[in-house]
This record gives C-alpha cells, structure tokens and sequence, in this order.
C-alpha cells in the first residue's frame, strides 16, 4: 500500500516497521521541530533515503492532488499538529493515531494533564478515521494501558511507542476490513483536554510533596516551572522529601554548587536541573 506519513520522529519506528512489512513510503509531512524537545531530523534522512518529498508546511488541497494521483491509498498521521484537509473516501484512507483511549482525552496535548489528574480511563492510544474534528472519528483500533503510580511524560511516552509498530503494523495489513467494521465515538462519553498552560506547569510552594512530584513528572523533560529569586524558572529535573520543618513555603532551605533546595509545607524540594525561563 502507498502511503503518505504525517508526523515526525517520535513515531518513525512504526513507519520503518510498516516499510519492512512491504508498503511504500512516497512523502513525509512534518512541521517546524527545535530538534531539542521534538524531532523530525530522522524523518528528513528517511525521505532522502527514500527519495520522497520531504515537505514542512500545513498540508493544504493542493499539496496532497499529486499524491492521489500516484495512486496513494492511506494519508496516516502521528503528532502531526495541524488539520488535514478532507480526503475523499473513494479515493484513499485517512487515519489519525492519537496518544489516548478514546473518546476520552481528545486534544492537541493531553498527555500532561492525564498525568496530573491521574485519568487512568484514558491512558491508552486509538488509531481512529480523519475527520475535520479533531480525534472525533470512528475508531479503527486501540490498545489501553494501565498509569503507574510514578507515571511522567516519558514513562507514557515510551508505552505508547513501545505499542505502536504492531498497532500500525496490523491497521496497515487489515485496513480494509477495520474500516468497513470502525465503530463510532461514544459522544457522551468523550472529553477534550485543553493543551496545558503555564499555570498547569508551575510547581506550587504552598502544595504538597506528591503534588509537586506529580508536576514535575507530567512535564519531565519539557520542564515545570519555579517562582523564586523573583524569577520564573524552567526545571527539568528535581527530587523532593518528607520532613518536618517551619520553614515558610517556598523560602530557600539551601543553596548548593548546583542545586537549589526549595521548602514546601510537608518537606523539601531539591532543584537539579534548571534555567531561567526566557520570557
């Protein structure tokens, strides 16, 4: 089958895997990545591997005419942020692979607020029909997985990638059938997550231990954010402890060589790795 890849590196394995298993790869979609936090280097190496266009823009009509007219039967997106225009049924699939169980946690990032409200209903990932709703269409295939009680964005990322080559591997052999049986979304049972605001990543002095480490692993490597100093700061890393004290929430307990050591109302906070936020 030929198809069309819209994403990038996070989910190439599984497009490597459905190489191999004999579909043709004719162009890749991507957007602007800072290749620091997100990645699409792989996929530009893969597209001149391959010989294909490589194309970093919002797909429009006119971008995806040609593509039919080689005969393209599935336009599959992974990550990709924007909206894809219709694509005619009779003509070719459109699929959508988004990181929840739907129809619960629809949205352009919902990963961290799954994370900080422990939704374990939505935990999972769902290869579902394009629609011009977002993560609105019928669904095709979906494997749920359970959070642990240390979940972070990378432990839920690493579930989804580790799942997805075989997910994608079955919905590209048997698409056909999956999509003559996809079954509706229940709306009643759906939810939307708003992406996550500055507000949501901001690491809360007057809180607990564990509502801070929840914090801090809900955005991990992407960063939380501290107040103190009279500057907002980036964190990427910290531990935290239980330990009586009558220190003021957030006053500064110590200052190491590295580390700032940071009271909260049931302990400390150790500060491992962080910057000033740039404004």
């Amino acid at each position: 089958m030929k198809f069309v890849y819209f994403g990038y590196d996070f989910m190439l394995p599984a497009i490597e895997r459905v190489i191999e298993d004999g579909h043709e790869l004719v162009g890749i979609f991507s957007f602007e990545c800072d290749n620091i936090f997100n990645f699409n280097q792989q996929c530009r190496t893969l597209a001149q591997k391959r010989n294909v266009p490589f194309i970093i823009s919002r797909a429009e009509d006119f971008h995806l005419y040609p593509f039919l007219d080689k005969g393209v039967e599935l336009f599959f997106a992974a990550g990709y942020p924007y909206k894809i225009p219709p694509v005619d049924p009779a003509r070719a699939y459109a699929v959508n692979l988004h990181p929840t169980y739907l129809p619960k946690g629809r949205g352009l990032m919902p990963i961290p607020r799954i994370i900080l409200d422990n939704l374990e209903s939505a935990a999972g990932l769902t290869a579902h029909k394009m629609t011009q709703n977002f993560d609105a269409g019928d669904i095709l295939l979906q494997e749920k997985f359970a959070l642990s009680p240390e979940e972070s964005v990378e432990t839920y990322s690493a579930k989804i990638a580790m799942r997805t080559p075989n997910l994608v591997s079955k919905l590209f052999d048997e698409l056909s059938d999956l999509w003559e049986k996809a079954k509706p979304q229940n709306a009643t049972e759906a939810s939307t997550i708003a992406p996550p605001t500055d507000q949501d990543r901001l690491l809360d002095w007057n809180a607990d231990i564990k509502t801070v480490k929840r914090t801090a692993r809900a955005f991990g490597n992407f960063g939380s954010l501290a107040s103190f100093d009279d500057q907002l700061w980036v964190v990427y890393a910290l531990d935290a402890w239980e330990e009586p004290h009558d220190s003021a929430p957030g006053k500064i307990a110590v200052r190491l060589s590295r580390e700032i050591v940071i009271a909260v109302k049931d302990g400390f906070v150790c500060l491992k790795n962080f910057a000033l936020a740039s404004l």
